[in-house]
């Protein structure tokens, strides 16, 4: 289970890193699709250290509320970030003749790797 929840962490990070690249291309829902799953890749490994299963990205994310949000463990506006990218993945991926901008990147690429780096402090693994 260590090295599945290090695994996750590491996608976490690669995934982040693509997001930067993506963004240098000025690819901004790709982007967005990329800080979604970095977030998800966190968030899933903190819910598998914590012995708390999610069998699916809806189930991934209520659990992160509920028991590490509602439990005090991240604040609500950290978390929001997750919430956010979730909706806005959505919406680039599957909505027709729709285009996030630089500003909404920009708006985000920070409280993601936040969020990231809060989950993976949550985290020690021996």
């Amino acid at each position: 289970m260590t090295a599945y929840i290090r695994y996750r962490l590491e996608k976490a990070q690669e995934t982040y890193q693509a997001a930067c690249v993506l963004y240098d291309a000025s690819q901004w829902n790709s982007v967005i699709n990329r800080l979604y799953y970095a977030c998800f890749y966190s968030a899933s490994a903190l819910l598998l250290y914590r012995h708390i299963p999610a069998k699916s990205h809806a189930g991934v994310i209520g659990q992160f509320s509920e028991q590490i949000v509602r439990a005090g463990l991240m604040t609500t506006e950290d978390f929001r970030v997750y919430a956010k990218l979730l909706n806005w993945r959505s919406k680039g991926d599957y909505s027709d003749l729709f285009d996030f901008n630089k500003e909404d990147v920009d708006s985000m690429m920070e409280p993601c790797k936040r969020f990231i780096n809060l989950v993976s402090e949550l985290i020690t693994l021996k």
